[in-house]
């Protein structure tokens, strides 16, 4: 991952509840969030198409099954933040033509713009799990200290090459998250994933090529995206094994300071947290 050195100042740190406490009384911590902006999805439809496995009828129409020329995998309803309120349910039925797939049904893929949510949300309708952001950092060393996730708003809906009704499927309810051990652990790859959680939680997205940039109050995240493991069950673990790129995005949010005494709680959790999972390595 790019970060621009001259603008994010990064500390040697070391985890542990001790010293997270005494990098909160010290003069220089400068607790953050974030607050509104969006994450935006351009994602390569043919790529999709071409790292998914599951494509079980033929592209010629049949008598059992009249349809014609249909992809593998292909975004057919994108509902943004304002459709908050919707039940699973109506996500899934909602506005859906039949239950074949009809390559005239898809819409575009590209700037598919979720918004991010705050740190309170609504309670969630039947089957949703929209998240609350809960993100918190040290602005002079973000990747050394964050903890929690960016909420973000918005559902797609997806049809797939296998017989109704289950031919349907949903990816939202997502948080943006950092994970330090997912960092270079293959070439390119960065600890920003993105993580679904409506229906189930599986990874959707794995981020490449990834430039973090942290500017006054302003913080943007720019790269590739890749296959999470979420969608191994269409046939896509090839190509996520594979690192294939499906498309970019880019995200742009304001950074917000964070109560002294909410920053405390967070950092003291998490560096009680990370000193008992180094003591538990050590035993085993």
């Amino acid at each position: 991952m790019n970060i621009n050195k001259h603008l994010i100042v990064s500390p040697v740190f070391t985890i542990s509840a001790v010293v997270v406490f005494s990098a909160i009384l010290s003069t220089t911590t400068q607790a953050a969030t974030v607050s509104g902006g969006a994450l935006t999805l351009n994602l390569n439809r043919d790529a999709i198409i071409a790292g998914v496995e599951t494509d079980n009828f033929p592209d010629a129409p049949t008598v059992d099954f009249p349809v014609c020329c249909r992809p593998s995998l292909y975004l057919e309803e994108f509902y943004d933040a304002s459709a908050a309120s919707k039940t699973f349910a109506q996500l899934r039925e909602g506005n859906t033509p039949n239950l074949y797939d009809l390559e005239s049904d898809e819409i575009s893929a590209v700037g598919l713009q979720y918004a991010v949510n705050g740190s309170t949300i609504t309670p969630n309708p039947g089957g949703r799990q929209n998240r609350a952001t809960t993100f918190a950092f040290d602005s002079n060393d973000l990747l050394g200290t964050v903890t929690g996730s960016i909420g973000l708003g918005g559902v797609t809906r997806w049809r797939v090459d296998v017989a109704p009704p289950s031919n349907r499927i949903l990816l939202g309810d997502m948080t943006l998250e950092y994970d330090p051990t997912e960092e270079g652990r293959t070439s390119g790859r960065s600890g920003w994933v993105i993580t679904n959680h409506i229906g189930f939680d599986a990874g959707a997205f794995e981020l490449f090529d990834v430039t973090t940039l942290l500017v006054g109050d302003s913080l943007t995240i720019n790269g590739n995206l890749g296959f999470g493991w979420g969608f191994d069950h269409l046939g896509a673990t090839t190509a996520r094994l594979s690192d294939a790129r499906i498309g970019t995005f880019s995200f742009q949010t304001t950074v917000v300071p964070v109560p002294a005494a909410v920053w405390l709680f967070v950092s003291g959790v998490a560096g009680l947290f990370f000193s008992s999972r180094s003591k538990t390595k050590t035993v085993s």
